[in-house]
C-alpha cells in the first residue's frame, strides 16, 4: 500500500512540476551508445563445414537532434557508430578478431509526457537505416578460410522509449533505448571456393546515455 501511495505521489510530482522555461523547441544530445546486435547467421560452403557468425555488443558514440512540434510531439534524428566484435566458428575452429562497423541512423516520432517537467518520459516509433562495412582482417576471418564478409545496408522499423531528467535551465541527462528488427543480406567470400550468401538476422538494441542541450 505504501509503495502504491509513493508511486501515485511520484506521478503527481512529475505532472505538477512547474515549467522552468518556455516550451522546448529543439534538443541536441551527445551520447555514449551501446549496441547489442542480437545477430546470427550461417554461410554454407562446398566441400567444407559451414561458417556461423554472431556478434558481441560494443560501446560507441552518437548524437541526436530533436525538433518539437507543439507541446508533446517531436521528431528525433539520431546517428551512432559502433564496431561489434564478430565471432566466426566452423568445425570447432573459432575466430573472434573481426569487427563489423555499424552506423545506425534513426528517425523517430516521440510522444513526451512532460516535455517541460523535471522528468520527461517518452515513447516513440519510426524508421531506421543501418550502414555496414565488411568484416575483414588477416588475423580474423581468414583463420577459418573466410577472406571477408560483405553486409548490405538495410532499413527497418524502430521502437523507442526513454526519459530525460532536467539538471539546469537548458541542460538534461538522457537515457534512451531503441529496438530495430532487420535481416541483412550478407555474402561470405572464402579464401578458396565460391562465395556464399545468406540472410543474417540483426536485431540491434541501441541503448544510449548522455547529456542534452535544450533550446
Amino acid at each position: 500500500m505504501k509503495a502504491f501511495r509513493f508511486l501515485l505521489l511520484s506521478l503527481a510530482i512529475v505532472a505538477a512540476v512547474p515549467l522552468f522555461a518556455a516550451n522546448r523547441a529543439f534538443d541536441l544530445d551527445l551520447n555514449a551508445v551501446w549496441v547489442d546486435p542480437n545477430s546470427n547467421g550461417t554461410f554454407s560452403r562446398t566441400g567444407a563445414n559451414p561458417v556461423n557468425v554472431d556478434f558481441k555488443g560494443d560501446l560507441g558514440y552518437g548524437a541526436a537532434a530533436n525538433i518539437f512540434f507543439g507541446s508533446n510531439l517531436s521528431l528525433e534524428f539520431a546517428a551512432a557508430r559502433v564496431r561489434p566484435k564478430a565471432n566466426l566458428t566452423a568445425a570447432g575452429f573459432n575466430s573472434g578478431n573481426g569487427r563489423l562497423d555499424m552506423v545506425p541512423l534513426t528517425a523517430v516520432l516521440q510522444w513526451h509526457f512532460a516535455p517541460n517537467g523535471f522528468i520527461d518520459p517518452y515513447v516513440g516509433g519510426g524508421a531506421a537505416y543501418i550502414l555496414f562495412n565488411d568484416i575483414k582482417g588477416a588475423n580474423g576471418p581468414n583463420d577459418i578460410g573466410v577472406n571477408h564478409i560483405d553486409f548490405k545496408d538495410d532499413a527497418g522499423f524502430a521502437a523507442n522509449a526513454g526519459l530525460s531528467i532536467k539538471v539546469g535551465s537548458n541542460f538534461a541527462i538522457n537515457g534512451d533505448v531503441k529496438y530495430v528488427p532487420i535481416k541483412s543480406s550478407a555474402t561470405a567470400v572464402f579464401v578458396t571456393g565460391p562465395s556464399s550468401s545468406a540472410r543474417v538476422k540483426i536485431n540491434p538494441v541501441i541503448a544510449s546515455a548522455g547529456v542534452g542541450f535544450r533550446f
